[in-house]
């Protein structure tokens, strides 16, 4: 067999991290390729959170990706712009994220960016620039393939533009179906619509490599674009999780169900749905503890009551994560069920899903039928499945796996057999590189 051919990608938006769905993905998806061959441009504050195990050229364009027109610049961190090469330093960044815009601040940071959504201002004023200083740095690392995942039509725009100018075959990803959703409720939305729709099939027809994160978005992308879009989600290095794996799911002193992960868009309404189902329980003489481990402690203060049965709990570091989820009694992907969450996540598969499947221990899912992530579960039988928005159905599924110790086993070994079968790393990895190479 030959020498193994890594083509120089160049990432334009999405870093490399363990914090963030994407930068999780991409993270390990590029695990073992040499850092001569990857370099990353992006929107995102670059001074902290990075994963630098895999790659240390970053090019800085701008805190958020942004050039914010007056007043908002004054609101947000000085960060500077260009060329940042990270060595020997995976610093978390504690201290750069405690600069980010925060209280007051950030109330008018959003309540001043809605309204230019609502003006439809916001995609003319908000513009990513190609300047002399980044097309020197493209031109230095001569990459062979643009990479990324967009979300934004600033993005499409950019990456567009880079192709353009220098010539080299683009790459898309899509992490969401965001092209159904980003457009903003405001005066010109249908305008905005159309643009945003008009531009994102343009760079499709530009492009030469398209990823999903799952089959039902690749099977709805063939439909809406007419385009074969080949899935890679999330992949788990099975050495790293498998010797955590629960073997032993006898009930001890309390029943803790984990939900670890954002707080958000399409989630926040069924994380209080689960939590209010928790407390009536408890009321019924059980022992079971719901705990939220975010980053977004604020957001779950507006959403839940935080009690002796629900507790927020720290994030701890991604390498922390399969001792933890194996030592918990219960795992719960939670999606909001309202039309509009719907939509949002309808072709998504959150990162953590196999992570949740190889810990061994059992799953439930609370989402819609007509959600990838309940047809997945429902389809292969790795988690108990609630497609039901109903508070009492949602009861005695937890009561049903609280109570029932050979259903928590069979679930929980069934989801860990399919992810060491379809989930590796290893073959996951081999299949993303050959996609990367251009016949």
């Amino acid at each position: 067999m030959g020498e193994k051919i890594y083509p120089k990608i160049l990432i334009i938006g999405q870093p490399f991290n363990k914090n963030s769905g994407g930068g999780i993905t991409i993270s390990n998806l590029f695990s073992g390729w040499p850092k001569d061959r990857l370099a990353v441009a992006s929107n995102d504050n670059l001074t902290s959170d990075l994963d630098i195990s895999v790659c240390e050229q970053y090019y800085q364009l701008g805190y958020n990706g942004k050039l914010h027109p007056f007043p908002l610049n004054l609101m947000l961190p000085k960060i500077k712009i260009g060329n940042l090469i990270h060595k020997n330093n995976n610093n978390t960044g504690e201290k750069q994220r405690r600069s980010a815009i925060k209280g007051k601040y950030e109330r008018i940071y959003k309540y001043l960016s809605a309204i230019l959504n609502f003006l439809g201002i916001y995609n003319t004023l908000y513009k990513l620039k190609i300047t002399p200083e980044f097309k020197e740095w493209v031109t230095a690392f001569n990459p062979d393939i643009i990479y990324s995942q967009l979300s934004t039509l600033e993005l499409i725009r950019f990456v567009s533009e880079i192709h353009e100018l220098f010539d080299k075959p683009v790459a898309l990803h899509i992490m969401d179906d965001w092209p159904s959703v980003i457009n903003a409720p405001g005066l010109l939305f249908s305008y905005w619509k159309k643009v945003i729709d008009r531009e994102f099939r343009e760079l499709l027809d530009k492009s030469s490599i398209f990823m999903s994160i799952c089959e039902s978005m690749s099977e709805e992308y063939k439909i809406r674009y007419n385009k074969e879009f080949i899935p890679f989600h999330n992949p788990i290095e099975i050495g790293n999780w498998l010797p955590y794996s629960k073997t032993d799911w006898e009930l001890k002193d309390k029943f803790t169900i984990l939900y670890a992960g954002r707080i958000g868009r399409g989630i926040n309404k069924s994380v209080f749905e689960i939590a209010k189902a928790v407390n009536n329980l408890n009321a019924t003489n059980k022992n079971i503890v719901f705990e939220i481990q975010t980053h977004n402690f604020f957001e779950i203060k507006k959403i839940i009551k935080l009690n002796d049965h629900t507790k927020w709990i720290k994030p701890i570091d991604y390498t922390e994560l399969p001792k933890k989820f194996s030592n918990v009694d219960l795992l719960i992907l939670p999606e909001d069920f309202d039309s509009a969450s719907i939509e949002f996540l309808k072709y998504s598969i959150q990162t953590k899903v196999p992570e949740y499947m190889i810990s061994g221990t059992p799953i439930l899912v609370y989402a819609d039928k007509r959600t990838a992530l309940a047809k997945y579960a429902i389809r292969d039988g790795w988690a108990y499945v609630v497609t039901d928005n109903n508070e009492m159905v949602l009861m005695q599924a937890i009561e049903e796996l609280y109570s029932n110790v050979a259903l928590r086993k069979e679930l929980a070994e069934r989801a860990r057999k399919i992810a060491i079968q379809n989930e590796d790393a290893m073959i996951v990895r081999e299949n993303f590189r050959k996609n990367l190479l251009l016949n």
